[in-house]
């Protein structure tokens, strides 16, 4: 690592943001890197003037971690940034063992599954009110010689919203942006995941202001897989539908990543070699480049001087920035995809792959004899990769999350001690369903849960002016349980004697 006196300002950032404190800094006085330093590159990354730089090469006494991205420059008996690795003996290793679980007991696992479904829904079970009357029915069912026991009611939830997934490589808008329902805001989009952009609709918040009935009404149109229209601010038009490929701007979406840019050049590996001098695939959020990743330096090509758009976040990666052009980036033409290049490196013949990280779009560049890049045709060799690529990409589609919040009313129906029931909840004692389904209940206090509607059958969710959206609700329990809970014995019925009117055939 080396320090520019003449640039370095001793703010001390490098110091403060170094994972390893392996940067003394004393006031009025310039950073001092000690052995401990791997070059990880966060001191330089965060440095506001450009003061501290890189060696080009390891030391002599550094052995070079190939564990992730980084590439730490690790010295004997010295840990690397993520504290996961340590050099010893001459050689990078793991610190922590590897561990493994012990295995459930049998009776363990008969415990769980005897719960894992409800004896009945609680579609088409109605509601009771006040919260201290039972829930309309507590089912009972024997299941490897135990009792069962399901009580269901259809509960209004007013703490809910609908968290709807967009598989896409398509920009849909900023997070945070505001997302509009006939030019009424219903939510925003949330933190993206692995290519899929998010959008939170409803909550507490949107569901007791001023648009409280048009955000209810939505969330229910959601659930029950009916076709809707968002705007976001600044954003795309979507017109959605669970289970159905979105049509982003009025252009439908077809595919989504099978990985970011750089980790397709990783899974691709030597098939790469030879095919170009330069690959670069185009990703708003990572874009690879191939010549500076981990494959390319395995492979034995050394960096092409070529830069893609974006900010540098690893060797070989580059944070891109959200488009409408190729992959969800603002490139709009292959040649753009070169942001600039070291003239000493480029050729006459040089060639350079550009493609987006769904492989809708391929192009081949070459360097003319003025050093400019022009297209020429698409080899047949690369096409074969595009076409691998293509086969292992997944289709673009719409899935929803209904996330939701038991309260008193729910809890009271099915036991006279409330706090007993959440905690059996937490203890796997007490499974939470809707519509037949099992949920994923969150952790920390309160039965707050999270269901994919898709599974659920018969559209059952409707909703109630309060507002709050109408929710089948299942929680299943042994006998013994439902007892000691304080379970309303009184309303226990066996599934045999449900009244066989009331009773929908599956």
């Amino acid at each position: 690592m080396n320090l520019d006196p003449e640039l370095c300002t001793q703010c001390g950032i490098c110091a403060t943001n170094c994972p390893l404190d392996a940067i003394n800094k004393v006031e009025n006085e310039y950073p001092v890197f000690t052995d401990q330093c791997v070059t990880c590159g966060l001191c330089k990354n965060s440095c506001p003037t450009g003061a501290i730089s890189f060696l080009p090469e390891p030391l002599d006494d550094e052995l070079t971690c190939d564990h992730c991205p980084i590439g730490c420059r690790i010295k004997e008996s010295f840990t690397g940034a993520c504290k996961r690795y340590k050099r010893e003996g001459g050689a990078i290793v793991r610190i922590t063992p590897l561990v493994v679980p012990p295995p459930p007991s049998l009776e363990a696992i008969r415990e769980r599954m005897r719960i894992s479904y409800p004896v009945t829904t609680g579609i088409g079970a109605g509601t009771t009110y006040p919260d201290y009357v039972p829930a309309p029915y507590a089912a009972v069912e024997k299941r490897d010689g135990v009792d069962v026991v399901t009580v269901v009611t259809e509960a209004p939830l007013t703490y809910s919203s609908v968290m709807v997934k967009v598989d896409t490589e398509r920009s849909i808008g900023d997070e945070t942006s505001s997302v509009r329902h006939k030019g009424s805001v219903v939510g925003h989009v949330t933190t993206e995941l692995y290519g899929s952009k998010m959008i939170s609709i409803g909550g507490i918040n949107c569901m007791k202001g001023k648009n409280k009935v048009d955000v209810t009404r939505l969330m229910v149109d959601i659930l029950n897989l009916g076709p809707f229209e968002l705007k976001v601010d600044n954003g795309a038009t979507l017109l959605l539908q669970v289970g159905k490929p979105p049509i982003i701007d009025g252009e439908k979406s077809l595919a989504m990543k099978v990985a970011c840019g750089a980790a397709i050049i990783g899974m691709l590996g030597p098939r790469l070699k030879g095919l170009a001098d330069e690959l670069i695939v185009l990703d708003a959020d990572i874009t690879g480049l191939f010549t500076e990743t981990h494959t390319g330096k395995l492979l034995g090509y050394t960096p092409s001087g070529i830069k893609p758009p974006g900010t540098l976040a690893t060797r070989g990666r580059y944070f891109g920035e959200s488009g409408r052009g190729w992959g969800g980036t603002k490139v709009r033409e292959p040649k753009d995809a070169i942001a600039s290049f070291d003239k000493d490196n480029v050729f006459p013949g040089m060639r350079v792959i550009v493609l987006e990280v769904t492989v809708m779009q391929i192009a081949m560049l070459e360097a003319n004899e003025q050093n400019k890049f022009h297209e020429v045709a698409v080899p047949e060799e690369v096409q074969e990769i595009r076409q691998w690529i293509w086969e292992n990409r997944e289709p673009s589609s719409v899935s929803a999350l209904y996330v939701a919040g038991a309260g008193g009313s729910a809890r009271r129906g099915v036991t006279t001690l409330p706090l007993a029931l959440t905690s059996a909840v937490h203890e796997g004692r007490v499974a939470v369903s809707v519509g037949g389904v099992q949920t994923y209940v969150l952790p920390g206090g309160g039965i707050n849960f999270m269901v994919d509607v898709a599974p659920i059958p018969w559209r059952p969710f409707t909703w109630v002016p309060a507002p709050a959206v109408v929710t089948p609700l299942e929680f299943t329990m042994e006998k013994e349980t439902y007892i000691q809970l304080g379970g309303h014995q009184q309303n226990l019925t066996l599934l045999s004697q449900l009244p066989a009117d009331r009773i929908a055939k599956r």
